[in-house]
């Protein structure tokens, strides 16, 4: 079959340059329509689309949230993605919480008491970010938390590698809480490690690495991360 391709495509003789246009014009063959009407069908289809999305969005997504979660406050908005969840755990929404994609919700069972995630009012929450909770996991409001976003609470594993290979689970003192402040926006692809407390305004840039008491008015970058004060970022940029 190869040796056959390899003729078709190379040669220069009767039935293979045939075989090789005909080829060419099925593949790039195209309908020809007028701008108008190829614009009329487009918006027409995307008022189809945002209607069928609003409708699966309000009967169906929202209300599984709101089956989910302990308490959901008002004017909850979820994306047209069920949430992925794991274990039991506790959701708290505030008011206004905006969910933009599909997130998932990994709840541990290390302490002998049901982890909690607790999201303020006016935070919006991207595309596959991913709650991995053993305790408690606190955001403040108005946070903004970027796609592909992660929190872990625990590292799940020893590492020590004798205990992980013998299978032995972590200990409650591995299980550190997670707090974020207020008015905090993450940025894609960061990574929130357990114990880690981020004050209130504080800015993470993307794919960082966060594991400390990071001081509110912070801009945190780079890996491993830094920390600089808001009013000194024109120096750095």
């Amino acid at each position: 079959m190869s040796s056959y391709r390899f003729k078709i495509k190379n040669s220069d003789k009767g039935i293979f340059v045939l075989i090789k246009k005909s080829y060419y014009m099925i593949t790039r063959f195209s309908v020809p329509a007028p701008k108008m009407l190829c614009r009329f069908v487009w918006n027409l289809f995307n008022i189809l689309r945002n209607i069928y999305y609003w409708l699966f969005r309000v009967f169906f997504t929202t209300p599984i949230y709101k089956g989910l979660a302990e308490h959901i406050g008002k004017h909850f908005r979820a994306g047209t993605f069920l949430p992925y969840v794991i274990g039991r755990g506790l959701i708290y929404f505030g008011d206004r919480v905006t969910v933009h994609g599909k997130i998932d919700f990994i709840f541990g069972s290390i302490l002998n008491k049901t982890p909690e995630i607790h999201i303020g009012k006016n935070t919006g929450i991207g595309h596959n970010v991913r709650f991995d909770i053993s305790s408690i996991l606190t955001i403040g409001e108005d946070c903004l938390i970027a796609k592909d976003v992660e929190f872990h609470d625990s590292s799940g594993h020893h590492l020590d590698p004798e205990m992980r290979k013998a299978k032995i689970r972590i200990t409650e003192g591995q299980v550190r809480p997670i707090i974020v402040g207020n008015n905090v926006w993450i940025g894609a692809g960061s990574h929130i490690s357990p114990g880690t407390h981020i004050g209130d305004n504080c800015v993470i840039s993307a794919r960082t690495i966060v594991g400390r008491h990071i001081p509110p008015n912070s801009l945190v970058y780079s890996t491993p991360s830094k920390v600089t004060k808001i009013r000194k970022i024109s120096n750095i940029l």
